[in-house]
C-alpha cells in the first residue's frame, strides 16, 4: 500500500509470535503473542524473515479488518532496524510458481484459530500442532462450520516445508480422515 501514509496510521504493538507461511512458502502474515494477526503481503517476505525473531516487540502500523482481529500492515517497526514498508511488489518480482519441493499428504488435527486475508476472509486455519493449512477463500466461506476452532479437521492436498513451518494446501477436507471430500466449487459469476 505505497500510497498510504504509514505515520498517519494507528499503531499496534504487539510481541511477535510466528510467522504464516502462503501455500508457495512466501510470509503472508504473522501472529503476535496476544493473537493479533497482522496481513503482510508476500513481496515482504526476506525483509521479514531478516529483521524480525520470535519475541521482538513490534510496532504494526496498518489498516484494522472489520469483524476480524487482523491488521493489513503498511508499516511494521522492528525493534531495532530500520522500517518495513509496503510500497508494492518490484517489478518482476511477482512469482507464481509452484514449490519444487511439495508432496501430496494426507494430515489432520485440531483447530486453533483461523487465517485470514487482507480482506478480513478465512484463507485457512493454524493447527494446534503448528501446521499451516490453506483453504481457498470461496471455499472456506461453504465450510464455515467445519471450520471452527476447536474442531477436528481431515485435509488433503500438497504439503510444503518452509523455514517458518510446515503449510498444506488443501484441496480436499473433511472432519475426519474418512470423511474427506473435494473442496466446494468457485461460483460462477
Amino acid at each position: 500500500m505505497h500510497w498510504i501514509d504509514p505515520d498517519h496510521l494507528p499503531a499496534t504493538h504487539g510481541t511477535f509470535d510466528r510467522f504464516v507461511p502462503n501455500s508457495h512458502g512466501a510470509i503472508d502474515g504473522m501472529l503476535l503473542t496476544d493473537g493479533t494477526e497482522i496481513h503482510t503481503p508476500p513481496h515482504l517476505s526476506a525483509a521479514l524473515a531478516r529483521a524480525i525473531k520470535p519475541g521482538a516487540r513490534l510496532a504494526v502500523r496498518g489498516l484494522a479488518v472489520r469483524g476480524a482481529n487482523v491488521i493489513v500492515a503498511v508499516a511494521i517497526d522492528p525493534p531495532k532496524g530500520k522500517r518495513i514498508l509496503d510500497e508494492g511488489p518490484r517489478e518482476g518480482s511477482h512469482r507464481d510458481n509452484p514449490p519444487k519441493d511439495d508432496e501430496r499428504w494426507a494430515y489432520e488435527g485440531r483447530i486453533e484459530r483461523r487465517l485470514h486475508g487482507p480482506k478480513g476472509s478465512v484463507h485457512g486455519v493454524l493447527l494446534e500442532d503448528g501446521v499451516v493449512v490453506r483453504i481457498p477463500p470461496h471455499a472456506a466461506l461453504a465450510l464455515d462450520r467445519l471450520l471452527t476452532v476447536g474442531k477436528h479437521v481431515a485435509v488433503e492436498g500438497r504439503w510444503l516445508d518452509t523455514p517458518h513451518g510446515a503449510v498444506v494446501a488443501a484441496d480436499a477436507v473433511g472432519p475426519r480422515a474418512d470423511a474427506v471430500g473435494p473442496m466446494p466449487k468457485k461460483p460462477g459469476h
